[in-house]
């Protein structure tokens, strides 16, 4: 029988059967973009390379005894699985079939936060740059030195991002959540399943200023979304919610969720 090795937890865990990848997979410890290998090979690839279905196994042997817990809980203490999430969930929250979706979604995460900073730097910058026509702007561009133009693109994201930590936490205080969060579908819980409080929204915007957008700074942006990118899609938590154990819930993805999806990504990037 064909037996694999993979990682996770910053190790290498193993060695499984195909169907206790498959599991694993199923109960949120390894995610699509995971790596693994067989035993016999030193060559890592991606778990979705595998193409494993639920088709590929008999009922008795997917309905048989569940993963060895003690085995697999040192690889992934504290993964939070879609079952553990719907047997602890309170009322109201999970129950009513509309929050029911654990599965990590990037670009639904991606795009809530740029409409919200799309929404933010609107609100804080038109005002200032309303009265000037593009010919007007443009034409002071030549004036400025190197040194100033540098120095506006690095505190100009770093004013915006800054406000965006405001302006959510005090959005998510009064209602619990963004604009962003609400049209894509996305709620961020303690890992208990309550919200979170004022103070622990405040801490939890300032890490994504810190190591989601790197303070706002040009370039060192880029890398630290891409990270919580890759940090999602291969770990299925960013390491900000690690630090604080947030669970983020979704609405379920349906025909209706997405149409929003759809709508409220085409309008940000038309006005963005």
């Amino acid at each position: 029988m064909e037996t694999w090795y993979y990682w996770a937890d910053n190790q290498e865990c193993g060695p499984v059967t195909k169907l206790e990848l498959y599991k694993l997979f199923k109960a949120n410890v390894i995610a699509g973009y995971s790596f693994i290998r067989p035993q016999d090979s030193d060559e890592w690839l991606a778990y979705k390379e595998l193409k494993i279905r639920r088709s590929d196994f008999t009922w008795d042997e997917l309905n048989g005894p569940e993963l060895d817990q003690e085995k697999f809980d040192e690889a992934a203490p504290s993964v939070t699985t879609s079952a553990d999430v719907r047997n602890t969930v309170p009322d109201g929250v999970l129950q009513d079939n509309v929050w029911n979706d654990v599965s990590p979604h990037p670009w639904r995460r991606h795009f809530a936060r740029w409409i919200d900073i799309s929404i933010y730097g609107n609100l804080i910058f038109y005002p200032l740059i309303a009265p000037y026509s593009p010919e007007q702007l443009t034409n002071l561009l030549p004036l400025l030195s190197l040194t100033q133009l540098l120095a506006i693109s690095c505190l100009v994201p770093m004013i915006l991002f800054g406000a965006v930590v405001l302006f959510n936490t005090a959005l998510s205080g009064v209602t619990g959540t963004t604009v962003g969060k609400y049209l894509l579908g996305i709620k961020i819980l303690n890992k208990d399943h309550s919200p979170l409080s004022i103070l622990q929204t405040l801490k939890r915007e300032v890490l994504v200023f810190i190591k989601g957008f790197a303070l706002g700074l040009p370039v060192l942006s880029i890398i630290t979304q891409m990270y919580g990118y890759f940090d999602l899609t291969m770990d299925k938590a960013t390491s900000w919610d690690k630090s604080m154990n947030t669970v983020i819930v979704h609405r379920e993805n349906n025909g209706l969720q997405f149409l929003i999806c759809i709508i409220s990504i085409s309008l940000y990037l038309y006005f963005a």
